[in-house]
């Protein structure tokens, strides 16, 4: 299980490269394990409370576009790519600094070397592409936060390594994320938005940090969730002035 969690992982990361450029040149956007990072005990006043939506597989669109789309349905609104790549039943449209994945799903949803392609994934670096809840490359954390629930305490819900010596980030909302589903029985939906430092101390002295956002619905293959079940995930790359500078989103299948 952990051997596909990190395949499964890995998958975002070089995704979000090739809309960005380059495969494994840009910062990861996942929760480091065992770096020594830390944080000074800070403590940040309550906020109003949030009356936003968690995010869900609804917000999986950029402009007409939504997940699980076919490739004719996005030539008809995108037109034909720029370019177009296709490896082991996966495809990526490029238009520009826009691009578009497609999996290969059987009628279930499910990768199927057989199936047809479907839109799994998307990512961009401009600002005139539009994402779910109006956002936008360019705008601020604190839209994507008016954009979103937080918790009301978000700033002091630190998230950290098991044995409390090391902070990686904080929760927007949610109390663990998917890397502690081995330990958690649960058949409940899941639900977690991240502040993830990228290995800096904290927010002041990161260069760039991430804001994520993941769900799990609650149909699960087997007697509980785990990450061979389908979720789905939006990643907000966020430069050291607050602003955004890239967003992609993705949605795994769930694994036969």
């Amino acid at each position: 299980m952990i051997r596909l969690k990190k395949s499964r992982v890995f998958a975002i990361l070089c995704f979000t490269a090739m809309a960005l450029g380059a495969c494994g040149k840009r910062t990861e956007a996942v929760i480091s394990d065992g770096e020594d990072i830390t944080e000074a005990g800070t403590e940040y006043p309550t906020l109003e409370e949030s009356h936003e939506d968690i995010f869900t597989y609804k917000d999986l669109k950029i402009g007409n576009i939504t997940y699980l789309m076919s490739e004719d349905q996005v030539k008809s609104i995108f037109g034909k790519p720029s370019e177009e790549t296709e490896n082991n039943n996966e495809k990526i449209y490029s238009y520009n600094e826009m691009s578009i994945g497609f999996e290969k799903l059987d009628d279930n949803n499910r990768p199927d070397s057989n199936g047809t392609y479907k839109v799994t994934q998307a990512a961009s670096i401009k600002n005139n592409d539009k994402f779910s809840r109006n956002m936008n490359v360019g705008d601020s954390v604190d839209d994507i936060l008016k954009a979103y629930y937080r918790d009301n305490d978000y700033q002091n819900h630190l998230y950290m390594s098991e044995d409390k010596t090391l902070t990686y980030g904080k929760f927007i909302y949610g109390d663990f994320t998917m890397a502690e589903l081995d330990k958690i029985n649960t058949k409940d939906a899941i639900a977690y938005g991240l502040v993830n430092y990228n290995g800096y101390s904290s927010l002041e002295t990161a260069k760039s940090y991430n804001i994520e956002f993941t769900y799990f619905d609650s149909k699960y293959k087997g007697d509980r969730a785990s990450v061979d079940d389908d979720f789905a995930t939006i990643n907000f790359e966020v430069d050291n002035n607050g602003k955004i500078t890239a967003i992609s989103w993705f949605y795994y299948p769930e694994q036969k």
